[in-house]
């Protein structure tokens, strides 16, 4: 298959737009870089007939999005190889590492095999977060779709008000030379500048990512300072990425000003607003409400500890969250309760996190993991994997906002992934070929494709 967006037709033993059924023998005809068609091989028009036939073993499925990642920590994966006790002892060990790198252009370049990794396993598009600025502007740069969420960690209103909001907006929206504002947990933070300005609130150019705002967790920021940042990010039409309900013990800091998840920060802790006050009373989701940190323009990371009002609460905002079981497990966290999400009517996306609390950025990977986790869950629903599938695709594509990401459609852009797994149980009428990809596609990507261009391509595929 050649690189170039010419008229072709991508055919494969089964074929899952996700919008629609899935189809044995089944084709996509992309002309220009968009799909012109999706059917059955043997119906295809006469209008494709002169295209030539690309015939692929296995699978093919619109291109993978993971709604959640920090490329830029790939070369950590070392940290990702260990076990932990908790979250607060993960952070201690992060920390390690972090201040350990010394040249700032090693975010970048770990951040481009980041991304490397991840069009190597069939993803297309991604919810990239961005801490230092040699990492910013990968994602179009390796072709990935997306949002890169620029994160704002460490502020307290003291800070905030002292220089850092001014610091932040201006990385936001300014050009090359500008710096961010450095984050106390790593003495001063790293040397960071921001791209060329963009026009605010555009909308998003074909093949390219736009910028969002991450306020990196409600209990690393004071509220006014998220507060402000989510109203910033409004303003410019950009979307908010946060981490929610990953800490077991964030929620008793949001109720009664515990301090341990603040432990990483020393004395400095003492300076966040809800360790003075005492906390609020509220639960973490009425919390992340009370600080504007909520609404259909939002998705949080993990969501593990949240009880069904606060579940319930994310769902009547339109707040969704990436899943993302792997991370979790290394770090020594509960599992996210991905039955009760399932059941309760949630659009879940599903993340890898980073490769420092991650085996892999293999989508496919924490797809077969959630699988597991929701049997001995107890769901009992037949739809569990065509759901599972709709959340590394269309449910992520929804947590960036798009709509025209994570299916196979005419008129849509060509993004599109073929996975070589094993289907003779499939063939056969044993299993669906949901259930295939899910549970045995990681590490079977053969080919990778945006745009109608090609990304990755294994040999001999």
């Amino acid at each position: 298959m050649s690189g170039g967006t010419a008229g072709r037709i991508l055919a494969a033993d089964w074929v899952l737009p996700v919008a629609t059924p899935a189809l044995r023998r089944g084709a996509v005809a992309v002309v220009d870089g968009v799909i012109a068609w999706v059917g059955r091989l043997d119906e295809l028009p006469s209008d494709f007939a002169d295209l030539p036939v690309e015939q692929h073993r296995g699978i093919l499925t619109p291109g993978l999005v993971n709604g959640h990642t920090h490329l830029q920590y790939t070369g950590f994966a070392e940290l990702g190889r260990g076990s932990y006790r908790s979250f607060e002892h993960w952070s201690e060990a992060f920390e390690v590492v972090y201040l350990a790198v010394q040249d700032p252009a090693e975010w970048g370049r770990a951040a481009r095999e980041g991304a490397r990794l991840a069009l190597r396993s069939g993803t297309t598009a991604a919810a990239e977060i961005v801490t230092d600025e040699p990492a910013r502007g990968v994602l179009a740069e390796t072709g990935l779709q997306g949002v890169e969420y620029l994160e704002a960690i460490g502020e307290t209103e003291v800070r905030w008000n002292a220089g850092g909001r001014e610091a932040f907006l201006a990385w936001l929206d300014g050009g090359p030379g500008v710096d961010p504002p450095a984050d106390p947990m790593v003495n001063g933070g790293s040397v960071r500048s921001a791209e060329a300005a963009r026009a605010a609130g555009s909308p998003e150019p074909a093949g390219s990512a736009v910028v969002g705002v991450s306020p990196h967790a409600p209990y690393s920021l004071d509220g006014e300072v998220i507060r402000e940042l989510a109203r910033a990010a409004r303003e410019r039409g950009m979307r908010i990425h946060s981490h929610v309900g990953e800490s077991s013990v964030e929620a008793s800091l949001y109720a009664h000003g515990n301090r341990d998840v603040l432990a990483i920060y020393g004395d400095m802790r003492d300076e966040f607003a809800l360790i003075r006050s005492g906390g609020t009373g509220l639960s973490t989701a009425r919390y992340a409400e009370s600080i504007e940190l909520l609404g259909a323009d939002s998705h949080l990371a993990h969501g593990i500890y949240l009880d069904r009002a606060d579940r319930d609460l994310l769902r009547d905002t339109g707040t969704r969250v990436a899943l993302c079981p792997r991370s979790n497990r290394v770090i020594g966290l509960d599992a996210p309760p991905v039955a009760d999400y399932l059941r309760e009517g949630h659009e879940i996306a599903v993340g890898t996190d980073s490769l420092s609390s991650s085996p892999s950025l293999d989508l496919l990977g924490d797809a077969a993991a959630l699988a597991e986790l929701a049997r001995s869950q107890g769901y009992a629903g037949d739809d569990l994997h065509q759901r599972l599938v709709e959340a590394v695709t269309r449910g992520g594509a929804g947590v960036l906002g798009r709509d025209d990401l994570g299916e196979l459609r005419a008129g849509l852009r060509a993004d599109l992934a073929v996975f070589d797994v094993p289907l003779d149980d499939v063939q056969a009428g044993d299993c669906s070929p949901e259930r295939a990809l899910v549970e045995r596609g990681e590490g079977s990507c053969t080919l990778t494709v945006i745009g109608g261009r090609v990304r990755h391509h294994s040999p001999g595929a």
